[in-house]
């Protein structure tokens, strides 16, 4: 593989970020194409140097892509990410894929977690609620994956929403029905400011007892800036309001998995939706070495 020139590891055992694709798109409602996602991100990164947006330098980070996995049988895929991924010593990121992936993904995470007497805590930064329990017939469909963790046993306080601006009336109903569930909605942030979001969600779950899951679906930022995603919603979050929330809580806070999903390379205008991603990455990769959570 040839994916993130200067920033793959020599072998596992020197690996601090490990990486998987889950190339899957067929529990998606509205346009189709996020399972082109992995490799399209993969092969944009060959062409970018190992800099972040202030040149940075990023090669301290060295990444074990560990390819992809199939995301046909969600058990399957969920024994994968337990066993081959969260049991790997560093950070850990997902690149879907339709959202639907993280109701595996957020299961092995929860797991994980009880095992090492973690509490696991999911940020859902999406347009969308995604806590359907049956959509268009399905329970695995992509607006499912928070109903389903619930379900799992995720507790609703410990799941927080950012960016949220398009709703479904079942999704209204089960608020309703779990009042401690902390929903941002994209006009609340831009009220409230990034910089105070970030100071009640780093005082709420800054305690090392718990551990936190990053869901990052790419429709967040509105659809200006990334057009090429499946179910796109106006009003939405700014490029540099995302990447901020998403640098500020992994600086602060125990995230240790990061999924970003429903990137649609075929939906996009010359691939800036997958840009986006791929850069979004890359400013992570730069928190991570300036915050000192990298394992080496």
């Amino acid at each position: 593989m040839n994916e993130f020139r200067d920033l793959m590891a020599k072998g596992e055992e020197e690996a601090n970020v490990f990486l998987c694709g889950v190339p899957f798109d067929k529990n998606a409602s509205v346009g189709k194409g996020a399972s082109l996602a992995p490799k399209v991100i993969r092969e944009l990164s060959y062409d970018l140097p190992a800099l972040d947006m202030l040149g940075n330098d990023l090669r301290k980070v060295k990444i074990h892509d560990l390819g992809d996995f199939c995301g046909d049988n969600f058990e399957e895929l969920e024994k994968n990410i337990g066993d081959k991924l969260l049991t790997k010593d560093g950070f850990h990121i997902i690149l879907g894929g339709d959202h639907s992936i993280a109701i595996a993904s957020e299961r092995a995470f929860y797991d994980s977690c009880i095992k090492r007497g973690k509490v696991p805590v999911i940020i859902h930064m999406d347009a969308h609620p995604d806590i359907c329990d049956v959509y268009e017939g399905s329970k695995y469909s992509h607006a499912c994956p928070i109903f389903r963790a619930l379900e799992y046993g995720y507790e609703d306080r410990n799941i927080t929403m950012l960016g949220i601006r398009g709703f479904e009336a079942q999704e209204i109903e089960t608020f309703k029905k779990h009042p401690n569930l902390d929903v941002f909605k994209s006009f609340d942030i831009k009220k409230l400011g990034v910089e105070a979001l970030l100071t009640l969600l780093v005082s709420k779950y800054r305690d090392e007892k718990y551990e936190v899951y990053f869901s990052y679906d790419i429709d967040a930022n509105d659809p200006a800036y990334a057009p090429g995603t499946g179910t796109p919603e106006a009003f939405g979050l700014t490029n540099f309001e995302t990447v901020a929330i998403l640098t500020g809580l992994i600086a602060n806070l125990n995230v240790t998995c990061l999924d970003i999903v429903e990137v649609a390379p075929p939906l996009d205008v010359n691939n800036i939706t997958s840009w986006l991603a791929l850069k979004s990455l890359y400013e992570v990769f730069h928190t991570l070495i300036e915050s000192n959570k990298l394992k080496r």
